[in-house]
């Protein structure tokens, strides 16, 4: 009898413990379910990605340098993308670490660093956070197709809204030169998931 009360109250912790760690996992309203998008690399410029590392690695301030991965496109439903992104080393400026990105329209959501210290919005140009070189910050992106809209969140606090989409919809993540930046640039991201609704 012992022994089944030691292993219920055993079993017990270990959900308790998973239930508290599946609701830090995700940011807005629930509940969420995991999700597996494929992704591809795309490599372009002086780009190149090592695991989950990726740099740009020429001062070019024209011409496309990018290293990226671009996940499964979605057409439906809310969907959220979470990782950790740590930027080693930045001896350029203006580099997007995250998009959500309008298939066969464009960028529309370009979470990017600037070298003064600071995560903005590429479009609109609004700072979302300060930012350390070499420390890590949580993003999340949250996409709800039937209002196209995108809520992007640093640390699990929300920071800005992006609106006006259309159609389909796709998370990229990385090191892309925006059109007024330029590398050097090493971004390594962990605890990359995904999330629908």
């Amino acid at each position: 009898m012992q022994k089944s009360q030691r292993i219920l109250k055993t079993l017990t912790i270990i959900i308790a413990g998973t239930l508290a760690l599946a609701a830090r996992a995700q940011v807005g309203t629930g509940p969420w379910s995991s999700w597996s998008p494929s992704h591809s690399t795309q490599l372009v410029g002086c780009g190149t990605v090592s695991g989950t590392t990726f740099k740009l690695t020429c001062s070019n301030s024209s011409g496309e340098q990018r290293a990226e991965f671009r996940y499964s496109t979605f057409s439906t439903g809310t969907k959220q993308f979470q990782g950790t992104v740590k930027v080693n080393s930045l001896g350029g400026d203006r580099i997007s670490l995250q998009q959500t990105f309008q298939d066969s329209v464009g960028p529309w959501s370009l979470i990017a660093v600037k070298k003064s210290g600071s995560l903005y919005q590429v479009e609109g140009g609004s700072t979302l956070s300060s930012y350390t070189i070499g420390t890590s910050v949580r993003i999340n992106a949250v996409c709800n197709t039937g209002s196209d809209k995108v809520d992007n969140y640093v640390n699990g606090s929300l920071k800005n809204t992006v609106t006006g989409g259309a159609g389909r919809y796709y998370f990229k993540l990385g090191t892309y030169r925006t059109a007024s930046g330029f590398g050097p640039i090493t971004a390594t991201w962990s605890s990359i998931s995904f999330y629908q609704k």
